[in-house]
């Protein structure tokens, strides 16, 4: 598949590489192969100049500045293609068909990347920077900022942990504290302190100090702190450590248009209706506090983008999609997804089963990148697909290459994640696994792994474990994924498709409390069809339909908010914590129905025999009515709107004092 408008330039690595243009080129107007990138980009613009050239994918490890320089002008897409193909692979065969896959499936992505334009927020960065540390050494972290300072609009305040030796001559030993909270963001950083007990066992008032960037310099990580931009937590007092986090530091310094990483459709959110407060999956999963109900209207939320770090847990979390990650967008994991899947069925390499690997950005690339360094080998079948965090993951993600024919689904990550507990991880990880355990597919086809610091070989010792207790895939793909619909209406394609693949109707399976999935069981004997259920539903799981005057429940568009359930005036509603496997609970159902009651007088149907009857038994309940609608006003009950407005007039007329 040729993609026009596109170039690409790799690099071998100074001919250490085995780069075969002619297994490549094909797919580009403007190919190029280097063994001197820095010499040989120049020619490469000019010739993508000439082209007509907007896009071009730079698979080389030297500075992306070179290319930035000097394709000015043009869309770069960068692609480690030596650490994930050429140098961990031994077969060159293999190496080259991986290639092709992760190129052309970040073509595809790109052309559902180049119509989500990305909001922006001002956000400046100043010069205010507290160092924390209990480390004698600590203060050559103030010493290689000191080019900050030298302009006199800095800031600086060093804050000595109780537990500092060697420090007993420093003037600021006074000033010992513990480190004991730290919120806002980059900019705006709130950090509360508690001074040392006193000589007499009395303890101090606690403080607040407010800063732009903080560094914590400790052994271990002080409880309850956690990593985010503008807080720099350092371990060592290495000098290249301390130099490469002073570098972090200037680099976030300043003014800049800080992405927005999260869009907010409240048309379709779950956070409440009818003044009942539900939902909020968003809220509690959000590590950094940046997502609250709206001041003005509690049953919706707003992000604080400025404070957002872009783990995307909240996209994963939301039921409805009504958060939807921008880049990337969630449209773009499956178009990556469903490519390199679909070409591994048109390049007929169905015998060596392709594995979809997530990984982070943080820890996960690293590995990666270390496997194509040193190298560690590992299978060529492991198709990687990067995610600002594995939080940003969904069941939906994991299933939908399962059914597309993945054989197996790895999660790699941080052992330690910067952005704190993964238990909506798994969750999502656990519900995949149920799922396949019904359908009898193997609970063994998803794994998490994690990797740290100085150990990425074990993880990729990990990751050919896994690949190598993998069968061969038992789905064939038999569906294509929309590119514009979110992760529910995937997985009720994707259950769909498992149904037809396998045959099979597992039928119900109990699920946890917090999992937004529903079933819920309408008593029609009492339901007076007020339409209060499918006017209060966020996600559409109920709907009426006029023309046989019936209630319909789709089970699988339920996320489990319990807004009908409260609001319904007869308590007819009633749910359990199930996810349905079979074909009915993926299309609506008749749960309710009644035939309609024509008006006494100008005889057109207007409201249903049940609601009438309610109707009619609350009021005659009260002793006082009773009396008022008897005799010739009896009929004024059954009649319509319009004309029992008519003839209470002309009873009023009469004399009839209601």
């Amino acid at each position: 598949m040729q993609s026009k408008n596109w170039g690409a330039f790799l690099c071998d690595c100074r001919s250490t590489l085995n780069v075969d243009q002619k297994k490549i080129e094909a797919s580009f107007p403007l190919f190029k192969v280097a063994t001197n990138p820095e010499e040989e980009i120049d020619t490469f613009a000019n010739e993508a100049e000439n082209q007509d050239i907007e896009h071009v994918l730079v698979g080389c490890c030297a500075e992306p500045a070179i290319f930035e320089q000097a394709l000015a002008g043009k869309t770069l897409h960068f692609l480690d293609l030596k650490g994930k193909c050429f140098a961990p692979h031994s077969n060159s065969e293999q190496s080259h068909l991986k290639a092709l896959k992760l190129i052309q499936a970040e073509i595809r992505a790109s052309n559902i990347r180049t119509h989500n334009k990305v909001p922006n927020n001002p956000l400046r960065v100043g010069k205010k920077i507290v160092i924390y540390t209990e480390f004698s050494e600590g203060m050559k972290m103030a010493e290689k900022l000191g080019d900050l300072f030298s302009e006199g609009q800095a800031g600086l305040t060093f804050c000595i942990a109780p537990e500092t030796e060697g420090m007993d001559n420093s003037p600021l030993t006074d000033k010992r504290v513990s480190l004991v909270s730290v919120d806002g963001r980059l900019g705006n950083l709130r950090i509360t302190l508690e001074p040392e007990t006193l000589s007499d066992g009395k303890s101090q008032k606690r403080y607040e100090i407010k800063a732009d960037q903080l560094v914590v310099l400790t052994k271990t990580i002080p409880e309850g702190i956690k990593r985010r931009t503008g807080v720099h937590l350092v371990s060592s007092t290495d000098d290249e450590i301390l130099e490469e986090t002073a570098g972090q530091i200037r680099d976030l310094v300043g003014y800049f248009h800080k992405p927005e990483h999260v869009i907010y459709n409240q048309d379709i959110c779950a956070g409440g209706d009818k003044g009942i407060e539900t939902c909020g999956r968003c809220i509690k999963f959000c590590p950094y506090d940046s997502i609250s109900r709206q001041t003005e209207n509690s049953l919706r939320i707003e992000v604080d983008h400025l404070s957002c770090e872009g783990c995307g847990a909240c996209v994963s979390a939301c039921p409805t999609s009504a958060l939807q990650y921008t880049e990337p967008a969630p449209q773009e994991i499956y178009a990556r997804i469903s490519e390199m899947l679909s070409f591994s069925k048109r390049e007929n390499t169905a015998n060596d089963p392709p594995v979809i690997l997530f990984h982070c950005e943080e820890m996960g690339s690293k590995v990666l990148q270390t496997a194509g360094e040193k190298p560690y080998m590992y299978s060529p079948a492991v198709l990687p697909i990067e995610v600002p965090c594995l939080r940003y993951v969904s069941e939906s993600n994991m299933l939908a290459a399962l059914s597309l024919g993945a054989a197996g689904v790895g999660l790699l990550g941080c052992e330690n994640c910067p952005n704190g507990e993964r238990e909506l991880l798994y969750q999502k990880y656990e519900l995949t696994q149920l799922i396949l355990k019904h359908f009898e597919l193997g609970q063994e086809r998803v794994a998490i792994m994690t990797a740290q610091e100085g150990m990425e070989e074990n993880a990729v010792n990990t990751l050919n474990q896994f690949v190598s207790k993998l069968s061969k895939p038992k789905l064939i793909a038999q569906w294509n994924i929309p590119n514009q619909i979110g992760n529910r209406e995937i997985l009720t394609e994707v259950i769909r498709d498992l149904i037809e693949q396998t045959s099979n109707e597992p039928g119900s399976i109990e699920t946890a409390k917090e999992l937004p999935f529903a079933y819920a069981e309408v008593n029609e004997s009492g339901c007076t069809l007020c339409r209060s259920c499918a006017n209060v539903c966020p996600s559409n799981a109920f709907k009426f339909e006029e023309d046989n005057n019936s209630l319909h429940f789709k089970h699988i568009n339920c996320v489990g908010c319990g807004l009908c359930e409260q609001l319904c005036p007869e308590k007819v509603i009633s749910l359990k914590r199930e996810l349905h496997l079979d074909k009915i609970s993926l299309d609506y159902r008749k749960v309710a129905e009644d035939e309609m009651v024509s008006c006494e007088q100008c005889k057109k149907p207007y409201i249903s025999r049940r609601a009438l009857e309610a109707i009619e038994n609350k009021i005659l309940e009260v002793e006082s009515l009773q009396s008022t609608f008897s005799g010739n006003r009896e009929n004024i009950l059954k009649m319509c709107p319009d004309c029992r407005t008519v003839t209470a007039m002309q009873e009023v007329d009469k004399g009839w004092v209601p």
